[in-house]
Parts: C-alpha cells; sequence; structure tokens
C-alpha cells in the first residue's frame, strides 16, 4: 500500500469520530492483501491497542473482525495481541465472544475472557 493511502488509514483508525474509526477497521478486508508484512503489523498492533480502548461496540465489533481478515491472510505473525487481554469483561458483549475466543491463545488473561467461570 502506498505510504500516503497507509497513513490516511492510520489517521482514520485513530479518528475521535466513532463512524470514521468503524468505516476504517471495516476497510482491513478490502486491501489486506496490499499491506507488506511491516504495515500488516503496524494496522493489527494498533487495533489490538484500539480495542482495548474502545468504548463503541460497534466500532470494537469492526476492530476485531478486521483482526480476523489480516489472520485469514497470515498477515497476523508478529502482531502484539496482548492488549484484547485486558478488555474489560463488561466491555465485551455476545457478538464479539467469538472474535474473543479465536483470539485467546495469541494474548494473556484467555480464561477469564473465554470462561468467566474458569477462574
Amino acid at each position: 500500500m502506498e505510504s500516503k493511502d497507509f497513513v490516511d488509514f492510520l489517521r482514520d483508525l485513530l479518528s475521535l469520530d466513532e463512524a470514521v474509526r468503524t468505516e476504517a477497521s471495516n476497510r482491513v478486508q478490502d486491501f489486506v492483501n496490499l499491506l507488506s508484512g511491516a504495515q500488516a503489523r503496524v494496522v493489527g498492533d494498533l487495533i489490538a491497542m484500539l480495542a482495548l480502548h474502545e468504548e463503541s461496540r460497534v466500532a470494537l465489533e469492526a476492530h476485531l473482525h478486521a483482526l480476523t481478515d489480516l489472520d485469514g491472510c497470515g498477515k497476523l505473525d508478529g502482531v502484539d495481541l496482548s492488549p484484547l487481554g485486558d478488555i474489560p469483561e463488561s466491555a465485551i458483549h455476545v457478538e464479539h465472544r467469538e472474535y474473543m475466543e479465536e483470539f485467546a491463545p495469541g494474548y494473556r488473561g484467555a480464561i477469564s475472557v473465554a470462561d468467566p467461570g474458569a477462574q
């Protein structure tokens, strides 16, 4: 992906506007194959960090889906998913559970998120 387009995309991910953040995460599936390995790691690391602090239920789902898109193309290698383990249980809704379980091996605290009764 061209440098300018990549930077514009990162700016959208960091937008204060929930709709812009959601749309940016949704766009990952459109250009995941254009990302270099380094770009994919930056996007994955950023999205994992953003997910931890995301207040919007819809945007959180889009972030988690974007990580799935990266994973589906083999571009999640080297991404630090540990911030996902710090997402408060109260922020994880039914539409997020499948994603969280999928990524559980990649972050600390997987048992408490995947099965709250297993602690």
